[in-house]
């Protein structure tokens, strides 16, 4: 039975999202998900289209309810966070999305609402992930590893055992977490930091080691 989506945002990450759905339905072999738009709230762009899906207002996605699903297609955790809220608030269901080629120990690993886990992403056992928590291409997630709600993992990132991403933090491109180290909430570690030491909330750790930038 198909389901109607539609993603919140209209960028590039939105369109990445697209391509996954598109996968998943072709792993499905028919139409899993009813791609009905990307939401955006600049009137300007509504009635445009990206990659030939229409960009709608999110009354318009909100027209289908209660057959709507969502998922929130936005880099910035605190944005994310107040577009999910947003759709929440409407009656919107959250969508929990998983690429075919991603591996990973289900028994043992559990994903929240909202989620989207991209090609090539590779989780092993015992894991936590909670809502809303992006994981972009080609990332690894070590045992008894925790990735609280809004927490954005950017591509090629390795996270070793027992790593702890708090709510809203955000990993650059490449960036590697020895075991048992925590990042604390909405901090941000930049591009190609190695994470030796925990890393406190609310700051911009780069490097390697990655230290806090004063």
């Amino acid at each position: 039975m198909n389901k109607n989506l539609v993603i919140l945002g209209a960028g590039g990450f939105a369109r990445e999202v697209a391509w996954l759905v598109s996968d998943i339905n072709q792993a499905n072999g028919s139409t899993m998900w009813n791609m009905v738009g990307f939401v955006e709230r600049t009137p300007e762009r509504i009635g445009q289209s990206l990659n030939g899906i229409p960009i709608i207002s999110l009354e318009h996605a909100a027209s289908y309810l209660p057959d709507m699903y969502a998922v929130a297609a936005i880099g910035t955790s605190l944005v994310r966070e107040r577009a999910v809220e947003e759709a929440e608030d409407l009656g919107f269901k959250f969508a929990t999305l998983i690429h075919p080629t991603a591996r990973m120990h289900r028994q043992t690993v559990k994903i929240g609402a909202g989620c989207m886990i991209c090609a090539g992403n590779i989780l092993t056992v015992n894991i936590t992930i909670g809502k809303h928590v992006l994981l972009n291409l080609d990332c690894t997630v070590g045992h008894d590893s925790v990735l609280e709600d809004y927490v954005s993992v950017a591509p090629g990132c390795h996270l070793s055992g027992y790593t702890i991403l708090r709510r809203g933090s955000y990993l650059g491109t490449g960036a590697v977490t020895i075991e048992k180290k925590e990042i604390g909430a909405y901090s941000v570690i930049g591009a190609g930091a190695v994470v030796v030491k925990n890393i406190p909330p609310n700051v911009t750790a780069v490097g390697v080691p990655a230290k806090v930038r004063e």
